[in-house]
């Protein structure tokens, strides 16, 4: 302890942190410490902490632990939930979400938020079926009128609750249905060319900003990346060539302009410095939970202290770069989906087919 970095801080853990108390009374009991044992806890922060810290100090194996704590949590909020209810989303999530979810797993293609997205996505099933009860229909009664008036009252998942749909269906639960898509729009409030690149000018030259924060801001600046991206860089994405430096996103490295490259790199150089087990990952953004990244939420929340809201620039920046880069090589620039790509692409490049229907329809007519 006498060679920690700050030993007072944790002799005041030690002495008043509900996390250390339970670590300690772990301790005493003389129990032999597993993931199992710590599961038979009650969930909540302390469990959660403990359990970050002993997988950081590499006495416990990492795990997918969001991913585990999934079907705890159904139990727990199932209890109170009518029985049909149970009987329809327990199933549901265990064969088709987890199932799935593990398979993604096992490719490394799931992320920290992968397991909001299942939690989501149950809890708006059962907000719907509870609607069901409200408005005396069931599944196998509910008609396509009765399902667009729920879709339409409210910001709706479409994809969520129809694939749900679907699955029921298959089973002779529910009649077959159809989930036409939402249209799609840009965020009605981005920033202009001109304040994306005053924003990103302060970032480059505002030392009073927190470095990390400069860092986060300019890379959703200059390339778009959300919260959830940038927050789980390692100092391992971070790749210096005698030509400049890259960001390790996709399958072609991503090169970074001089200056932006010279905070990105110093905050690597920091995190480099900063102890951390053999097996842990280097967190450009660290959290609070041991060996564990800041959540998106927590991200998001930091930014916003500074003023900076991440999804008007990020939007911004998708917008100049689809203006300039064919759908394709954005795609694979930024790893993100060539649907995605096209979309952006469509709110920053003009609708030539269009233009020429009309103009032929224009000629026709003269």
């Amino acid at each position: 302890m006498g060679a920690a970095d700050a030993p007072a801080r944790i002799i005041s853990w030690l002495q008043s942190s509900t996390s250390a108390r339970l670590l300690a009374e772990l301790a005493a009991a003389g129990k032999h410490l597993t993931h199992d044992l710590l599961d038979t806890l009650p969930a909540g922060h302390d469990e959660c902490y403990v359990r970050a810290l002993l997988v950081h100090t590499a006495v416990f194996e990492p795990r997918e632990e969001g991913l585990e704590r999934i079907p705890p949590w159904l139990e727990r909020i199932l209890v109170d939930r009518p029985a049909a209810h149970a009987r329809l989303v327990y199933p549901y999530t265990h064969w088709v979400l987890l199932r799935q979810a593990r398979h993604r797993a096992s490719k490394g293609l799931t992320t920290p938020s992968s397991w909001g997205r299942i939690r989501g996505r149950v809890t708006l099933i059962l907000s719907f079926l509870d609607w069901l009860d409200e408005q005396q229909l069931t599944l196998a009664t509910v008609t396509q009128d009765n399902l667009d008036h729920w879709l339409t009252s409210g910001p709706r998942r479409r994809h969520d609750i129809g694939s749900f749909l679907t699955w029921a269906h298959q089973r002779g639960l529910a009649n077959e249905h159809h989930i036409r898509p939402s249209p799609e729009a840009p965020d009605t409030l981005i920033l202009t060319e001109d304040q994306r690149w005053q924003e990103l000018s302060r970032c480059l030259n505002d030392n009073s900003l927190p470095l990390r924060v400069r860092v986060g801001r300019t890379l959703t600046l200059l390339y778009g990346m959300p919260a959830s991206i940038v927050r789980l860089l390692t100092t391992s994405d971070i790749r210096r060539d005698t030509d400049g430096v890259y960001l390790n996103l996709g399958r072609q490295p991503l090169f970074v302009p001089p200056r932006p490259a010279a905070l990105v790199t110093e905050l690597a150089d920091h995190a480099r410095q900063t102890p951390v087990s053999p097996s842990a990952r280097a967190w450009l953004f660290p959290g609070t939970v041991p060996g564990q990244p800041l959540s998106t939420a927590g991200y998001s929340l930091l930014m916003r202290r500074h003023g900076f809201h991440t999804i008007p620039a990020r939007s911004a920046a998708l917008i100049a770069l689809a203006g300039r880069l064919p759908s394709p090589v954005l795609a694979e620039l930024l790893n993100i989906h060539i649907h995605t790509a096209r979309k952006w692409a469509s709110y920053s490049q003009p609708d030539w087919a269009a233009y020429l229907a009309e103009r032929a329809a224009g000629e026709d007519r003269l």
